[in-house]
């Protein structure tokens, strides 16, 4: 076999290279070889320190960007409403169930425009 190349149960292999007291993920690979040559490529590019800030960087860039809605201006041809709400959408807010719901006031009352799957739809 290959340093750092792991068979998996579905019979495709893992790139696994250790850096510090951490294992780190390089990616899955149809065939064993194509993992071996990332395995070398990555420790011909970089040394364990530079590797770990590097895999750190990329999980936190990973993470902000699952957290953070995307927000456009425009979508399909209409302008939309940005707003300070964590949507990023005036009027548009998240339900506890994870859809989102339209509302806008009218007077002195409140309404409900309906809910939909995503910020953007709503």
């Amino acid at each position: 076999g290959y340093t750092g190349v792991y068979e998996t149960p579905s019979g495709s292999f893992e790139v696994k290279r250790a850096a510090g007291a951490k294992m780190y993920s390089l990616g899955t690979f149809k065939t064993a070889l194509e993992a071996a040559v990332v395995y070398a490529d990555s420790l011909k590019r970089i040394g364990d320190a530079e590797f770990v800030l590097e895999r750190e960087a990329e999980k936190e860039a990973k993470q902000a960007a699952k957290q953070a809605p995307k927000v456009v201006s425009h979508h399909n041809g209409r302008q939309l409403h940005l707003g300070d709400s964590a949507t990023g959408y005036t009027g548009v807010y998240e339900t506890p169930s994870g859809s989102f719901e339209v509302k806008r006031a009218a007077g002195a009352k409140m309404y409900s425009l309906g809910t939909f799957k995503t910020a953007l739809e709503a």
